[in-house]
């Protein structure tokens, strides 16, 4: 009995504790490798940095798809980037600059050439962020009784900040 019980301790592999939390980011990367690399990206760091590669404008209405490397090499590959088909004229127009700031990313010159494929991309839904506006009187009077008026802490200042984005933006 005790050998057959030394013997699943032996087989069962043992994780590592590192008893600390880790980022979500870290941990949901070793489950999204595998299939971008199956699409070509040797790093899947250029699919999740792709803004910070390209810069906010280009990044906004395209996205890379696939990187093409020649077999057996690592060097001269075709990156594929689709974009909305009003950008495209753009992209092909900037392509240079793609390609030079993909290879900067990667510390070598892994991109040779460029392919804009035209289609729909994912609608991103931005927030536009919120303004205070300005307060009736007996919204403000109920503030003022709630937080205070005089003499206000920082945790007080915020609260009051918070109240009056709440009741300035609630909906009717």
């Amino acid at each position: 009995m005790a050998v057959e019980s030394e013997k699943k301790a032996k087989t069962k592999k043992q994780v590592p504790r590192l008893n600390k939390t880790t980022a979500a980011s870290k941990v949901a990367l070793a489950f999204i490798s595998p299939a971008i690399r199956a699409k070509g990206f040797a790093q899947a760091e250029v699919v999740t940095r792709w803004p910070h590669i390209v810069g906010a404008e280009l990044a906004a209405c395209t996205v890379p798809v696939q990187l093409l490397f020649p077999r057996g090499q690592r060097m001269g590959a075709k990156l594929v980037v689709r974009c909305e088909s009003a950008f495209a004229p753009l992209l092909q127009h900037k392509s240079h600059r793609v390609i030079e700031q993909v290879n900067r990313f990667f510390g070598y010159g892994a991109v040779a050439s460029l392919e804009v494929k035209q289609g729909p991309l994912h609608k991103v839904i931005r927030k536009t962020a919120l303004t205070k506006k300005r307060l009736s009187a007996p919204e403000q009077q109920k503030l003022d009784i709630l937080v205070g008026e005089k003499d206000l802490s920082p945790l007080q200042q915020a609260l009051k900040s918070l109240g009056e984005m709440v009741l300035s933006n609630k909906k009717e």
